[in-house]
């Protein structure tokens, strides 16, 4: 099993690199955003660019596990290759942890960046164990974004994935209240933003990090997304191995 897992890592890494359109996409634009529009304005506040850091992890974890994941599963199903590795004697477990590792390590392209930023031109700070709080919250908000890119990616064409993943993280982000100061949220994105997957998993970050107080509604639902999103993967999943290898 590690000997394959690390066989597909090794492989799904050489084309994530081969391809770095995506991959230099997510480290790039978070870090963009908080280079340019963050930094200059809020730097040197210490609460506001504490929680503008955190939220931008968020943003970039949205960005690095819907894009990776959407658009590698899709391209996997849809390939004569895909297809072959499908039938192999050992079983999708391997291909998959495959997928995982090499999506962590896209999503790290896309934090540390906006980590090491905050960390040397910033007054960005948090006690130690707010901040082992925040990379178990942290965990749990790469689980969400990552179902939600598998489901994507078992449920699209290889077509709709790209597409959807390349304007549906902004409306996700616009939606969750993750660009807007909380004292200048327009009213309608107060109201929805709680049922909305990026607001609760900002707001557990945020709880993790600084202690802020937030409303128990956006983490409820947040829990609700995750089981919605595991539910699409597996039945996705299933969909695609009756149709197309029974």
């Amino acid at each position: 099993m590690s000997s394959l897992t690390m066989t597909y890592t090794r492989r799904n890494l050489a084309d994530t690199i081969r391809t770095p359109t995506m991959f230099l996409t997510v480290a790039l634009v978070p870090v963009g955003v908080m280079v340019f529009f963050v930094v200059p304005f809020i730097g040197q506040d210490a609460v506001a660019i504490t929680a503008a850091t955190a939220t931008l992890v968020v943003f970039g974890v949205l960005m690095a596990c819907v894009g990776h994941f959407s658009v590698a599963i899709a391209a996997q199903r849809e390939s004569v290759w895909g297809h072959y590795l499908r039938t192999l004697p050992g079983g999708i477990a391997p291909q998959m942890f495959g997928y995982l590792l090499v999506g962590l390590t896209v999503v790290a392209a896309a934090i540390i960046p906006i980590l090491l930023v905050a960390g040397l031109f910033t007054a960005a700070s948090a006690p130690p164990s707010r901040v082992l709080l925040a990379a178990g919250a942290l965990l749990i908000t790469v689980v969400t974004f990552t179902l939600l890119g598998l489901a994507m990616g078992y449920l699209m064409s290889m077509r709709a994935a790209a597409i959807a993943n390349s304007i549906g993280f902004l409306p996700l982000a616009v939606a969750g209240g993750m660009f807007f100061d909380k004292a200048e949220t327009p009213e309608i994105i107060e109201q929805i933003a709680p049922f909305v997957p990026t607001r609760g998993a900002t707001d557990l970050v945020l709880v993790a990090l600084t202690g802020e107080s937030v409303g128990p509604l956006s983490l409820v639902m947040l829990a609700v997304w995750i089981t919605i999103f595991a539910g699409l993967t597996v039945w996705g999943h299933r969909r695609d191995q009756v149709r197309r290898f029974d």
